[in-house]
């Protein structure tokens, strides 16, 4: 896919440090998209017809740990994109204090100006690297998104196994993490669940039926996934909520390693202490290196 296909209309282009964005329409579809590896990546979506609506299929998995905990009061959400997960939560939970940490600027600016975004009190953007950002937070959340993607990779400092030790200390009691794992074509997902299995007692996986994409929500607390406490807890969710998926269908997803077999390995920092920062900066910067260590082949 090109962004100078005919079919497409391209409203805006820019580069960052971070990514090279564009910005497309299609009809009624609006989607941003990083470049990355030669080729482009979808990161949002949102459908101009009914731009309240959660567009992408991972989107709607993220909502699973709302099953959980469906009325959380705070949730981090790291990495914006277009904003449609945070924006939708925040019109959702009016009362809910959503923060998101984007490193890029220009992708916050894009939300902003194509994709509806509008930050408020309890709606509130910090442009950091996640993980630095994470470091300094203490049992704040219950409920921490992790969506963070650059054209071909994943910074690696966001999939290892310290940081998710990091992301655990930002939890609450009883506190959630999930995580995006992108689609089919992510060849990583084994190790993926077995690091997260290596801080985190209770890890359960959905995955769509077409495998298009695959969520994980972790728990320090291993407190099972009962059929009959999500069936139960589904009364408790907002209307809203509950036609995003056809929740029933999911919850009949849950499957205990079914779609997801752990790996053999784990991720694990590739830096010393005192590289931290360096390493963030590395990491971040658009495809450092001809195979990043957390490459995602593209999937259309």
């Amino acid at each position: 896919m090109t962004p100078e296909s005919q079919s497409l209309q391209v409203l805006s282009r820019s580069r960052s440090p971070f990514n090279d964005i564009y910005v497309i329409q299609r009809q009624n579809l609006r989607e941003m998209w990083f470049q990355g590896t030669g080729e482009l990546y979808l990161q949002s979506r949102i459908d101009l017809s009914r731009p309240g609506e959660l567009a992408l299929v991972y989107c709607r998995l993220f909502l699973a740990p709302l099953l959980w905990n469906p009325d959380p009061a705070r949730v981090l959400v790291i990495g914006l994109g277009g904003g449609a997960l945070p924006r939708f939560l925040h019109e959702v939970y009016p009362e809910l204090f959503n923060e998101v940490v984007e490193v890029d600027r220009q992708v916050t600016e894009l939300a902003r100006r194509h994709f509806f975004f509008r930050e408020s009190s309890r709606l509130r953007v910090f442009e950091e690297d996640g993980r630095s950002f994470v470091q300094r937070r203490q049992r704040e959340y219950d409920i921490v998104f992790l969506d963070a993607f650059k054209g071909g990779s994943v910074p690696y400092h966001l999939k290892t196994v310290e940081f998710y030790r990091e992301i655990e200390r930002s939890l609450k009691p009883g506190g959630l993490l999930a995580t995006n794992l992108y689609g089919q074509s992510n060849r990583l997902k084994p190790r993926d669940r077995a690091t997260l299995e290596s801080v985190f007692p209770q890890v359960t996986c959905f995955e769509d039926p077409d495998r298009v994409a695959t969520v994980c929500v972790a728990s320090a607390q291993n407190a099972g996934v009962p059929e009959e406490m999500f069936r139960s807890g589904l009364g408790c969710l907002p209307e809203s909520v509950l036609r995003h998926l056809s929740w029933m269908e999911n919850v009949d997803m849950i499957k205990k390693g079914g779609i997801l077999e752990p790996g053999n390995s784990i991720f694990e920092d590739d830096f010393e202490a005192g590289e931290f920062f360096r390493a963030v900066r590395r990491n971040n910067r658009r495809d450092p290196s001809p195979s990043p260590p957390y490459p995602i082949r593209h999937s259309s």
